[in-house]
């Protein structure tokens, strides 16, 4: 019983907006009277407001009253609990006229606690018919049910094939096939056996209800069923298998064949006859089978079929594919006289490995046209380039834009090649130049100096500038209040110990740039603070100065290890402007959000 109600209830869910679908009754959720309705849940209420206590109504009407009591008392809420406790009053007063008409009844004693005689009375009346719309429902529902049966059948007597009929509902299937109208086997109606194409899904339910009919027997697959009364099972699996071959049978027929009745697929191909001897001339070559033979214990079913020849080998391997996304191997079984099986597995294995290496090679060249692609720009300025003036200084030739080859942020972070980039500019300062970044995990500012003094001082220099910019983009505000440093003695000493991290006074080698930087992960505001100036690093410009190779630090992430970098000039003018130094230090955050 309780299966059939879930069935209903299913159908009801699943059908219920199909043309032709008997609509489903409606569930009585309350009854009315006027202004009164009533339901199990909040019981009588008025206007959509249940009766207040008297003792809520005394508390409301007080000269001290909370603000929230009275809120609650609206024109709606006053007109439902008069006409709750059935205190007459004018339908059209204003909410001044209801509130003293319902204090006057409640300090005048005439409410009474629970509700007056002639309220219970509705209250009665709408429990009694509520219960008789829900007595109404029970009957309405028994009927539906009759009517979406009736409408199963309707649907299944237009259908004209048993496997379509044993989709759509098997109940109605085995009734017109396999039982009688009381449930009961009945051989007389279908003494033949029944083939089935495609169950898939309904094949575990259908076996089970093959199971409960006695004399009623099943070969139960996702592709072909047999059911017959069980004389009969073994002429129809013979039928069903026959049928395979049929040039209207879309799947690969080896396979389905297999994996329907391993006994007769050995016996076809490799025996005499079922369960016969080895007939080595029959099938000399061996048979490739789809990987889904193996499916629901296939492949052991196989290989126990299979024992009826000791000469027979059946073995799950690989089959050569070119041009696949899974691989250059296919996943399939080969079944066979064991030592040509072994000879084509053989053969199989070094031609997937032959595809494998042309894959490899291909998947390089692939890489290589990628790189060559993002790289191009660099390709093109360098042809382009004209060698500046010999005696322009060093850090205005840097000037421009440069795409950054980082290996490990490549290969392990997926930061792509094209998309890092570094773009200085001109120096406006005897000490050094500014540069705005992007790595792939964070990006920033970063200060580019010729030695380790002169980034020193540029960062001292440009801690100041920040601060009187500081001072002018806050329009009043007192900014050393909010904590803003300025380049104190001891900033200075700090520096002094960063050029001593550094290397000390060591001189300025050929073509070395030194750096510092500051910055976010990107996409996220948490900032990458220097305060330690241990985000440092260096790079060494080529003869040419249109690459450059280097290292910087990231130990929040990285630890003591550098990041290994080269640098591809790809424009003499910067894209990207860089933001403030100041704006990456923790108390001057609010300049930068």
């Amino acid at each position: 019983m309780q299966h059939d109600e879930q069935e209903y209830r299913d159908d009801c869910c699943m059908y219920s907006h199909t043309e032709g679908f008997p609509p489903e009754p409606q569930v009585p959720e309350l009854t009315r009277s006027g202004a009164f309705s009533y339901n199990d849940q909040n019981g009588l209420r008025a206007g959509g407001f249940t009766r207040a206590s008297l003792e809520d109504l005394r508390l409301l009407f007080r000269k001290n009253a909370s603000s929230a009591r009275r809120a609650i008392a609206t024109k709606s809420w006053l007109t439902a609990q008069l006409r709750l406790y059935d205190i007459p009053f004018e339908k059209s007063a204003f909410v001044d006229e209801l509130w003293s008409t319902l204090e006057a009844a409640v300090k005048g004693r005439k409410c009474v606690e629970g509700g007056p005689p002639s309220v219970a009375t509705i209250k009665e009346r709408l429990v009694a018919r509520l219960a008789q719309r829900r007595k109404d429902y029970a009957q309405a529902v028994e009927k539906h049910k009759l009517d979406v049966r009736e409408w199963h059948k309707q649907n299944f007597a237009a259908l004209n094939d048993p496997s379509a009929e044993a989709r759509y509902d098997l109940g109605l299937f085995f009734s017109k096939y396999f039982v009688d109208d009381k449930g009961f086997p009945d051989p007389g109606k279908t003494p033949e056996p029944v083939i089935l194409w495609d169950l898939r899904d309904w094949s575990e339910p259908l076996r089970r209800r093959v199971e409960a009919i006695p004399g009623l027997s099943a070969l139960v697959t996702s592709q072909i069923t047999v059911i017959a009364w069980d004389p009969k099972l073994d002429r129809g699996i013979e039928t069903a298998f026959t049928m395979i071959d049929r040039p209207d049978i879309k799947c690969d027929h080896l396979t389905l064949e297999a994996a329907f009745d391993p006994d007769r697929f050995i016996a076809k191909y490799f025996l005499d006859g079922l369960h016969g001897e080895p007939d080595f001339g029959k099938q000399k070559s061996p048979l490739t089978l789809k990987h889904w033979v193996s499916h629901d214990g296939g492949f052991e079913k196989l290989v126990q079929a299979a024992k009826h020849a000791p000469e027979l080998l059946v073995q799950k391997t690989k089959e050569p594919i070119q041009s696949a996304p899974w691989g250059c191997g296919d996943p399939c079984v080969i079944v066979g006289w064991a030592k040509q099986v072994i000879l084509q597995v053989e053969d199989w294995e070094s031609e997937i490995k032959e595809l494998e290496l042309l894959e490899a090679k291909r998947e390089k060249r692939d890489k290589e046209k990628a790189i060559l692609a993002k790289v191009k720009p660099h390709i093109d300025y360098a042809r382009a380039h004209r060698a500046p003036p010999s005696d322009e200084s060093p850090l205005n030739r840097l000037a421009g834009s440069y795409i950054m080859h980082c290996r490990h942020l490549q290969d392990e972070y997926r930061c792509d090649l094209g998309s890092m980039t570094l773009d200085v500019h001109r120096p406006t300062s005897t000490h050094g130049a500014i540069a705005a970044f992007d790595f792939g995990l964070i990006e920033g500012t970063m200060l580019l100096a010729t030695s380790e003094e002169s980034l020193e001082r540029l960062r001292e220099e440009q801690a100041v500038r920040s601060s009187d910019d500081e001072e002018e983009f806050s329009c009043g505000y007192d900014v050393a209040a909010l904590g803003k440093r300025r380049a104190t003695g001891s900033q200075q000493a700090n520096g002094r110990n960063f050029k001593r991290r550094l290397g000390g006074d060591k001189p300025a080698e050929p073509g070395r740039i030194y750096l510092q930087w500051a910055g976010c992960q990107t996409g996220d505001t948490y900032l990458v603070l220097d305060e330690d100036h241990e985000r440092t690093g260096h790079f060494d410009l080529d003869k040419t100065e249109l690459t450059a190779r280097g290292q910087f630090y990231f130990r929040h992430f990285f630890g003591d290890e550098p990041l290994v970098f080269t640098l591809l000039k790809v424009s003499d003018t910067p894209k990207k402007r860089p933001d403030a130094w100041a704006s990456y230090c923790e108390e001057d955050r609010w300049i930068r959000w």
